[in-house]
């Protein structure tokens, strides 16, 4: 394999890209900046593309060797930042940090992959640089362990940043602020999981992180956590390859990515414990990246240790992605795949369940309305001989009079949630049954308590394809919904996938929602089955091909 070469090549068309967008008017004040896809210069993105530049420069094989064109950009990027560094020392993310210690860690890790490369370049061509990116090194790791942070994954990238910097400049107060960091311990769970649940993107932050800190300590720690992450990974791995983000508690809830950043974390982690299975998964990445026609990220690293490149390519793999079934108690979230298909169960959520066939995915909500309750919201998620079982509690209630004349008649100064006395009133109790079979699921609903209570299963498609029953046949456009009184509903997907749910039921057409209920995806397609309560049904999700014609 040579993986190293492709991605080089296809870093360098990257730089070329990447010049077209720098600001070289000698008066411009932001001179040196580079133009991003908003029509804006960003302070941080200045430090990332720093790191770019200089990699290319100080890599042989590159077509930017020693480049004078590429010397004189990055001449202008280095003016830029300094003209732009905050007196703390630090950068700003102009969307919403100023003068900011962790956006500027970031900024500076992908700096030091280049100033790794820079100090195994010798040529005296590349000696313009060496001051001024130490001065940077220098000051901005100040400014960084002077300051704080806002978020669970800063802490580790301040820390690795903070430890990388001290081995440079010798300043041992950056190794005490890194430790203070340090001694919080470790934010991952027996799972695998971090704090932040975000499989679509903190995870990955993270693990680069684990690999810094144990590149700048030398202890395994760092690099067991990240492979266990990983190893977690495999149980978020969709039929099509992407990763499952619907569970995630940051900005990458919802988002359809796909593993391309894992790439080389699987490759690094693999190499460093000498694990070819986890090399062999970033082949599989590597392969699946290319069949979308994309390239993964992490260039930078195959050129710092380019004998890692293609290890583990060859190694047996049994695709552990492709089946599993597995609860992950402290992330309210049970993950269940079998080949094609995949199914996620998430506690305390009103999306609760999601089934995924090759591209093609759908997700249930229950609107069961009763009182400030909406939604169908898992108390528990346990599992069972069978697959899984999610129990739900709900209530009416009804404010009482307060015992004691109270010290205002202003409703919004009396503290009614905590203080007013309440009377519950009847209840919903709510049992689905998760049943695995060989391609799908059996879903058994059950209700009990309060009569005649109009409930109401969403069963929300990605559009493109069409919807239809024994009966009729609809294209299946987003926004658009529809109540089905009976038989199986086959929904399909514009590439063919198929999802059927059935027998469907029809009692009313209650289709309202309430404030503060989950709301009705203007993205997708929806399907209605509504009944009274009490309700006790088994519908059949099932995983197909299309295999008759409209």
């Amino acid at each position: 394999m040579n993986h190293r070469a492709e991605l080089l090549r296809q870093h360098d068309a990257y730089i070329e890209t990447l010049l077209q967008r720098q600001l070289t008017g000698p008066d411009d004040p932001r001179y040196g900046g580079f133009w991003t896809n908003a029509f804006h210069v960003e302070p941080r993105q200045s430090g990332f593309f720093l790191g770019d530049m200089v990699a290319a420069y100080c890599t042989e094989d590159s077509r930017w060797y020693l480049s004078r064109r590429l010397a004189d950009a990055i001449r202008a990027d280095l003016t830029y930042m300094e003209n732009h560094q905050r007196p703390d020392g630090c950068f700003d993310l102009t969307p919403c940090n100023y003068a900011s210690p962790p956006d500027t860690a970031f900024m500076m890790n992908a700096v030091l992959n280049g100033w790794w490369l820079l100090e195994k370049c010798r040529a005296p061509e590349a000696d313009f640089m060496r001051q001024r990116i130490y001065r940077l090194i220098d000051s901005t790791s100040r400014g960084i362990a002077a300051g704080g942070f806002h978020t669970p994954n800063h802490r580790w990238a301040i820390a690795a940043c903070l430890l990388s910097c001290a081995k440079i400049t010798g300043n041992e107060s950056l190794v005490i602020r890194a430790k203070e960091y340090l001694r919080e311990g470790l934010d991952i769970n027996q799972d695998g999981e971090f704090a932040e649940r975000s499989a679509g993107n903190y995870n990955q932050v993270n693990d680069d992180q684990m690999i810094r800190l144990y590149l700048a300590t030398g202890d395994t720690m760092f690099l067991e956590a990240a492979a266990q992450n990983l190893e977690m990974m495999y149980c978020y791995f969709d039929p099509d390859g992407s990763v499952f983000t619907n569970n995630s508690t940051r900005q990458d809830l919802g988002w359809k990515v796909y593993a391309d950043t894992y790439y080389i974390l699987y490759l690094l982690v693999g190499w460093l414990l000498k694990r070819p299975d986890l090399g062999a998964m970033a082949e599989w990445i590597w392969q699946d990246c290319r069949r979308r026609g994309t390239y993964p990220p992490g260039v930078e690293w195959l050129l710092l240790f380019p004998e890692m490149d293609g290890y583990g390519a060859d190694a047996p793999f049994m695709k552990p992605f492709e089946r599993y079934d597995r609860l992950f108690p402290a992330s309210d979230i049970a993950r269940i795949r079998a080949d094609r298909w995949s199914c996620s169960l998430l506690r305390g959520k009103a999306n609760c369940l999601y089934f995924q066939n090759g591209s093609f995915s759908m997700y249930m909500t229950i609107y069961s309305n009763l009182c400030d309750r909406r939604n169908f919201l898992a108390d528990s998620l346990v599992p069972t001989e069978s697959g899984y079982e999610m129990k739900a509690h709900a209530a009416g209630w009804y404010y009482l009079p307060f015992p004691e004349k109270p010290e205002t008649s202003d409703w919004w100064a009396m503290d009614n949630p905590n203080r007013r006395p309440k009377t519950e009133g009847l209840p919903l109790d709510t049992t689905l049954r998760i049943v695995k079979r060989p391609d799908g699921i059996d879903l058994h609903i059950r209700t009990e308590g309060i009569d005649q209570l109009p409930l109401r299963m969403e069963f929300s498609f990605l559009p493109g394809g069409y919807v239809r029953t024994e009966h009729f046949l609809q294209r299946a456009k987003p926004g658009e919904s529809i109540n089905i009184i009976g038989g199986t509903v086959e929904a399909c997907g514009p590439g063919g996938e198929t999802i059927t749910i059935g027998p469907a039921f029809s009692a009313h057409d209650f289709t309202d929602r309430m404030s503060g209920a989950y709301p009705l995806s203007d993205k997708h397609y929806t399907v209605y089955f509504t009944a009274y309560t009490p309700l006790e049904r088994v519908i059949k999700i099932r995983a197909g091909r299309k295999d008759r014609h409209l």
